[in-house]
């Protein structure tokens, strides 16, 4: 049984969110609520729950200022959300999970199976030190990288190139191992690091534009990275792409 509580500042939605979670699952014990920021705390470090569902807004306070005030953060949580944007970005660069409001029953089911299967027990701890490291250093960004036992924490200048593999991803650094696999699939990673001067070029191809060395025309179009690797661009990319790199006129040959 996952002993549960859930913080959140509208009564209504803490009944929404228990009824609910009596029809999804028989591992949930649900022990109490609470709806602003020191009654939370304070049941956190009195109950020492399994899982916290955890809204991000929680009148004048946020559930991250919870998290920052509780003694003991070796419970998994989940982030409930009403505000498709807020804070979001930095909450997936850390591999926090979250729901948006309503809550959708399939996404809740999804949500709590993550949790059940998760092996790594220090991943909050990790996805919380990614997420303020961020929001406090933004000129370094990290990225917390779920794999299917745990979270690799990397920063994302340190990032070579991503490789689709099946539903999976495969990353490339500058050091460090081989590759990292991840759970998620390329899509997910494109949608984040897009803003991070990464560029698709390929259905199989994410790749970090800092660490490009030259854009080859021969052969249907090819870049090397900076590992000296050649990566094929798709053919509907190398518009786009010659567009990117041509303000540095060595990249084409």
């Amino acid at each position: 049984m996952y002993t549960t509580v859930i913080i959140e500042d509208e009564q209504q939605s803490i009944e929404y969110l228990k009824s609910m979670l009596k029809e999804v699952s028989q591992d949930i014990n649900f022990v109490g609520a609470a709806q602003n920021l020191k009654d939370g705390v304070n049941l956190i470090n009195e109950v020492n729950p399994d899982l916290v569902f955890l809204d991000i807004k929680l009148n004048s306070d946020t559930g991250f200022d919870v998290l920052d005030q509780v003694k003991d953060k070796s419970f998994n949580v989940i982030f409930t959300t009403a505000y498709e944007q807020y804070a979001l970005k930095a909450i997936k660069f850390a591999a926090i999970d979250y729901l948006l409001k309503p809550i959708d029953k399939n996404e809740l089911i999804e949500a709590v199976a993550k949790i059940k299967n998760r092996k790594d027990s220090l991943s909050l701890q990790k996805s919380l030190s990614v997420f303020f490291e961020n929001v406090n250093k933004p000129q370094k960004q990290k990225i917390a990288i779920s794999t299917v036992s745990s979270l690799i924490v990397v920063e994302i200048a340190d990032i070579l190139y991503c490789s689709a593999d099946g539903p999976y991803t495969n990353f490339y650094l500058k050091n460090g191992p081989e590759k990292i696999m991840s759970s998620k699939n390329l899509k997910e990673y494109e949608e984040l690091l897009t803003d991070h001067d990464f560029f698709r070029i390929h259905k199989s191809y994410l790749v970090n534009l800092k660490e490009v060395k030259q854009y080859l025309k021969a052969d249907g179009g090819k870049l090397k990275i900076s590992n000296n690797v050649l990566l094929d661009v798709s053919e509907k990319k190398k518009e786009d792409l010659i567009k990117v790199l041509s303000k540095e006129v060595h990249f084409l040959k």
